[in-house]
């Protein structure tokens, strides 16, 4: 073993009424509970994170294709340019509009979306959200369907089997002037998705229905939704479909991801979990200002020693060497301690789901994991930095010590 170490090592060896070994391990667990709390709290965002991405992404497709002139005509040839771009699984249109919908009891606002139910279904995942009754209950040619989502219905006081009515703002034209228009509707399922936003606001009806009762022509479109191979490509796959769409055309089409269209909800946990990481690394770093004043314990009290491995010929580097190698055990140790304690908490949740979550609050039934490699490694690298530079001052003035000061009052 080289000699740094084993020195190193016999300094960290607890002692009989040592306060030293004392401060010793009380860096070790500040060290460890810091590591282990980034890692359980920045593994429980990144659940709550992928959950949302899933449920998001499962409402709504990978990518949106709009047109800034309005809505999209001959959106059946455009279907054709974006399936052909590769990578594109699937497209589907859909014709949306804010309708007013009441019941017998009660009338609320809406965002009615058409939807093509044969393609619809490969580009979201609406289907799996179905809670009560069938979504294909839309294509029905004996009577109107309508899908609301749970909220929604609960506030109409409506379940499967009941009549709604849909009135759309922007009215037709009767002898007795503009009035508003008036349609029959009946409900054929149910929608629960967790988030309230949606289960609230949202109602789906056939893209004819919601032709006919728009007064848009058959081969108008609001949009179409694009479901691609790697929704992490999104945003690079939304530009190659404008440019595709643009090209040769005088039509100005854009499309938005997934990302972009959640901009805001996602940026603002980004910046929860940098925030909860600076404020969680505050703990390593109180831990590493305990290394610093262990080590400077050590110096003081190992002054003779320091002086007696001089006059043997050790170096000023040599000493250095020393206590950097022990202020860095004892960050190791505690980033281990820290890394192994922090994994088998977050692991015992996942797979155990020790912690629930009430459903009527929120969207999950148990506090998510998810736990990253990359992550664990930066927290560990981190801690094993902080107490590298915790070691520089402590190291440096034992390195300067006078032999013949250590040995003066011995």
């Amino acid at each position: 073993m080289n000699f740094h170490v084993k020195i190193a090592l016999h300094y960290l060896k607890p002692k009989n009424n040592s306060f030293i070994s004392l401060l010793s391990f009380i860096s070790i667990a500040g060290i460890a509970i810091g590591v282990m709390a980034l890692i359980v709290v920045l593994s429980v965002m990144n659940g709550f994170d992928h959950s949302l991405e899933k449920r998001v992404i499962g409402i709504e497709s990978h990518i949106v294709v709009l047109n800034y002139s309005g809505s999209i005509i001959h959106y059946r040839k455009q279907i054709k340019k974006i399936l052909s771009i590769k990578g594109v699984k699937s497209a589907s249109p859909f014709v949306y509009s804010d309708v007013m919908i009441s019941s017998s009891g009660a009338s609320t606002g809406s965002v009615l979306r058409g939807i093509d139910l044969s393609t619809a279904v490969k580009a979201t995942s609406l289907k799996k959200y179905i809670v009560s009754g069938s979504l294909q209950g839309i294509n029905s040619s004996k009577f109107n369907c309508i899908i609301l989502g749970r909220v929604l219905a609960r506030e109409l006081g409506v379940s499967v089997g009941d009549n709604v009515s849909i009135i759309s703002p922007q009215g037709e034209i009767t002898p007795f002037g503009v009035m508003p228009k008036t349609e029959k509707f009946r409900v054929c399922g149910i929608i629960d998705t967790g988030m309230y936003n949606y289960d609230s606001t949202f109602s789906f009806i056939s893209i004819k229905n919601a032709q006919f009762f728009l007064g848009m022509p058959g081969n108008m479109a609001s949009g179409i939704e694009v479901k691609v191979n790697n929704i992490n490509l999104a945003n690079s796959y939304a530009k190659k479909i404008a440019s595709a769409l643009n090209k040769k055309s005088s039509s100005s089409f854009y499309a938005l991801s997934w990302e972009q269209l959640n901009r805001a909800l996602f940026s603002a946990i980004k910046l929860e979990k940098l925030t909860m990481f600076v404020i969680l690394s505050l703990i390593v770093l109180v831990a590493a200002f305990n290394i610093i004043s262990t080590l400077i314990m050590v110096v003081i009290e190992k002054r003779k020693d320091i002086a007696v491995l001089k006059t043997m010929g050790a170096s000023s580097a040599d000493i250095m060497k020393i206590f950097m190698i022990q202020g860095v055990i004892i960050g190791f140790a505690g980033a281990l301690l820290g890394l192994v304690s922090g994994f088998l908490i977050a692991y015992l949740q996942k797979t155990y789901r020790i912690v629930s979550l009430p459903q009527s609050i929120y969207y999950i039934k148990s506090l998510p994991i998810r736990m990253t490699p990359d992550e664990f490694i930066i927290i560990s690298l981190s801690a094993l930095f902080l107490s590298f530079i915790a070691t520089l001052y402590p190291s440096y003035k034992a390195s300067r010590i006078d032999p013949a000061e250590g040995v003066r009052y011995e």
